[in-house]
């Protein structure tokens, strides 16, 4: 089954785009499309512009929150396919992304957790302390 260059274009637009490495027009048309797609392979845009090592695509994906954490169809990660490449700059750039996306899930149930401790009533607690060395 071969598919024309119209069909790619339609079927996955940010595919196309991170294939050529047009970053430029990629930021233009990343609010009209899904940046979590995935072609038949099972990778999304983000994976597709690391697995080419093309860091311009993979900074605008990730500025525009890719999902960093995703596996591929054959379980390798964003931050596999940047070390596969052997570019430090990517994987730095990734790791980054990465570490961020896991300190912001981690801090997500801060906020509310405060809110519940507000709203406890008053209670008391005594503590003992005991080191023996």
């Amino acid at each position: 089954m071969t598919c024309s260059l119209e069909d790619l274009r339609r079927q996955f637009p940010l595919h196309l785009l991170v294939w050529n490495n047009d970053y430029s027009n990629l930021e233009k048309v990343l609010t009209k499309n899904n940046i979590e797609q995935v072609d038949p392979r099972g990778r999304t845009p983000l994976h597709l512009a690391v697995s080419l090592g093309h860091l311009e695509s993979a900074r605008v994906l990730l500025r525009h929150n890719a999902d960093v954490t995703r596996e591929n169809l054959k379980g390798w990660t964003v931050l596999q396919e940047a070390v596969s490449t052997g570019d430090p700059e990517l994987v730095q750039v990734v790791l980054q992304h990465r570490d961020f996306h896991k300190a912001s899930t981690a801090l997500g149930g801060v906020p509310e957790l405060l809110g519940r401790i507000r709203e406890a009533p008053d209670f008391y607690m005594e503590m003992k302390w005991e080191f023996t060395s």
